[in-house]
């Protein structure tokens, strides 16, 4: 009787024991269930990223037949910023992958402003790439020997490039904006070809352009001769943009920086024609005559003893060189001979004769 109800007891332990596990058990699956569910929503999400990473690196910003893209890169223009206009241009599918890869990469800070062309075929690692390396697109602006300051306005206002921002101010409205209230902008600026990338204004190019003169001229005068009869720099400036209206050749340039040293040691008229028409100005026909050498203006050297007032055209570095460095010569007078070059003269007699020569029938 007891083995009986001790056997009854064991049966019902082991059947409660039994259905406590099946219990367990069967609480545990829906939990295993929802950590395969996650593990596998997880696996698919991490190929998804995976696959669209892999697709932001090795698709083309421009179809390999679509045309050159041009995508400009503003100073100061955030990363997302600059993510979200590729988007805007139909380039870039995913800004979010554009901004992680730039810092991922480390160049965050060391992208260059510029403009930049987008090759067909280019990814958006290769634009990372020519942003870091600020391989961006350049143009060029052109300051031409020998223009006077309204050409330079007028070549900048005509450059597309360049952001117009003096178009409508005076010439001592120009210099009061870059900063040199009070002098005269003729013969300021250094010709010179200037190379720029991205936006640009005429400010930009106008005070790059004075600082290059400024070193130019002051690196001459450093150096200049001795004797010669200049009380500044300035005044330097002014006979070199004589020279550089007189004359194209560079080995005539110090011959007829003597000529005018020499008449201006002298106080004789220096009788420069570029002066005369410089002074005319609009009422300039193309072709000096006899009644414009009449006209009084400051810039009359037939007229008026000493320098004009003004450099009357921006010099080149050759001109500038030449008038701190003259030759020592004999010659008072030079005529054009009509091919550029010009005939010199020790004498009024020996230049009335090569006035005959080369100007008769002009």
């Amino acid at each position: 009787m007891l083995n009986t109800m001790a056997g009854s007891r064991v049966s019902e332990a082991q059947t409660r024991g039994s259905h406590h596990c099946m219990d367990k058990t069967t609480m545990n699956l829906p939990r295993k269930f929802f950590f395969i569910i996650l593990t596998v929503l997880a696996l698919v999400i991490c190929a998804w990223i995976g696959f669209e990473w892999w697709t932001f690196l090795k698709t083309p910003l421009v179809a390999n037949n679509g045309s050159p893209v041009s995508f400009v890169f503003a100073q100061g223009t955030s990363v997302k910023k600059a993510a979200y206009s590729l988007k805007q241009q139909n380039l870039l599918k995913r800004p979010l992958f554009f901004v992680l890869f730039v810092r991922l990469s480390g160049v965050e800070y060391t992208l260059k402003a510029g403009e930049y062309v987008i090759e067909p075929g280019a990814t958006a690692y290769k634009l990372i790439q020519k942003m870091a390396k600020g391989d961006s697109l350049r143009h060029a602006f052109t300051l031409v020997e020998g223009w006077n300051f309204s050409q330079v306005i007028a070549a900048l206002n005509d450059n597309k490039y360049i952001k117009h921002t003096v178009q409508k101010l005076s010439t001592t409205e120009i210099m009061e904006k870059i900063g040199h209230s009070g002098e005269m902008p003729e013969g300021r600026f250094a010709p010179d070809t200037y190379l720029f990338s991205g936006e640009i204004t005429d400010v930009d190019i106008l005070l790059n352009a004075y600082s290059l003169m400024q070193k130019r001229l002051q690196a001459a005068w450093d150096t200049r001769a001795k004797n010669i009869p200049y009380h500044c720099p300035y005044e330097a400036l002014i006979v070199a943009s004589l020279i550089e209206k007189e004359t194209a050749f560079t080995q005539e340039k110090p011959l007829i920086a003597d000529v005018i040293l020499r008449r201006l040691e002298k106080g004789m008229l220096l009788q420069v024609d570029p002066t005369v028409i410089y002074g005319l100005g609009s009422r300039f026909s193309g072709k000096l005559k006899k009644t414009d050498f009449l006209i009084n203006t400051p810039y009359n050297t037939y007229k008026h003893k000493g320098l004009p007032p003004t450099p009357i055209a921006m010099p080149g570095k050759d001109s500038i060189e030449a008038a701190l460095h003259p030759v020592t010569g004999t010659a008072w007078y030079y005529v054009a001979k009509g091919d550029g070059t010009h005939k010199f003269s020790d004498s009024l007699k020996e230049q009335g004769k090569g006035i005959r020569k080369y100007l008769k029938g002009r």
